[in-house]
């Protein structure tokens, strides 16, 4: 009897091994990253997706992959990214090993001396690899990530202050605040918090610290954008509000009116977009995974990135075929 409980659990075992298997070996069904083979994924770790002649590549790709350069104006290719360069660069990859997955198309290397550990962006973090969105937007293995030396005896509490869920202490994905030192977050809290206040508005969520907290952030690898928000109130109730890309209005536009108080369209003074509701913002991102921005604010963004930065973090990049600086924006 115990011989065959025994056969059948085997037979279990086996069948799922095969099913992992083939669902391993399944094609992805809809478009895939030239540079990393994944689907468009969350665009918090990887990036806005983007699409264009056939070509697909996920913004943190284009600016971590270690020898794609970046030739073109904004407004060409890929934020300045070149479709030629691109496959060039995917062309190059093909021939490295991820160290995680062990497949081929690995764009990433890291940047430590003598390390020759190759990774996809996704593989990466899901090893815990590190990249750094500043300078030579370098990228690093487990093994020689920037790291935080957190004194646990000295947290005042052993919870993130902004999710107030519990710290794991054996985690490398806590990031513990340079200004306040009793201060420790998860990076997804941190890296969500970047991404909803952006550049001019990114500071310690404890003590307002502009200078310190942002720097060691972008060491610690948080991407940290450059847009800056206008939020339009509505003009009847106030107690609503809205971005203008989010609302299809028109760069002069100064009224905007909320859903409960202007069922009309008419009233409002918004562009239709094959949309006949007025959505109202409760995300930073677009149900499609972009950014929202507001184009009438880019000639008054305020300081330069290089008044946060010191010498430290400021690296030039290389002169032999170094690309050209990348643009902040997503």
């Amino acid at each position: 009897m115990k011989n065959i409980k025994e056969k059948k659990e085997c037979q279990k075992l086996r069948k799922s091994a095969k099913t992992r298997r083939v669902t391993q070996r399944k094609p992805s069904s809809g478009p895939v990253c030239l540079l990393c083979l994944r689907e468009p994924g969350d665009p918090e770790k990887l990036g806005e997706f983007l699409q264009k002649d056939n070509l697909s590549v996920h913004y943190f790709c284009l600016i971590l992959s270690s020898k794609l350069p970046q030739r073109g104006q904004s407004n060409r290719g890929f934020h300045g990214f070149l479709p030629e360069d691109i496959k060039k660069e995917a062309s190059r990859a093909s021939r490295k090993i991820c160290f995680v997955c062990k497949k081929k198309g690995a764009a990433i290397k890291c940047q430590k001396d003598h390390c020759v550990k190759n990774f996809h962006l996704p593989c990466g973090q899901e090893r815990g690899c590190l990249s750094q969105f500043f300078g030579e937007y370098k990228s690093f293995c487990e093994e020689h990530r920037p790291t935080q030396d957190i004194q646990w005896g000295n947290v005042g509490e052993e919870g993130c202050t902004l999710c107030c869920e519990e710290l794991s202490q054996a985690s490398v994905e806590n990031i513990q605040s340079p200004c306040c030192s009793q201060t420790v977050y998860h990076r997804a809290c941190i890296q969500k918090y970047a991404h909803t206040s952006a550049k001019h508005f990114f500071k310690c969520p404890h003590c307002n610290n502009r200078e310190e907290f942002p720097q060691e952030m972008l060491r610690m690898g948080i991407h940290i954008p450059d847009r800056r928000w206008s939020l339009i109130l509505c003009a009847t109730c106030g107690s609503q509000g809205t971005h203008r890309d989010c609302s299809f209005l028109r760069s002069n536009s100064k009224k905007w009116e909320c859903k409960e108080c202007a069922p009309s369209a008419e009233v409002t003074d918004y562009i239709p977009d094959n949309s006949g509701d007025i959505p109202c913002c409760s995300s930073t991102f677009y149900s499609g995974g972009r950014f929202c921005r507001d184009n009438s604010l880019e000639g008054h963004l305020g300081p330069s990135w290089t008044d946060w930065l010191g010498p430290s973090l400021l690296e030039k990049p290389e002169s032999s075929g170094g690309r050209r600086g990348h643009s902040w924006r997503s």
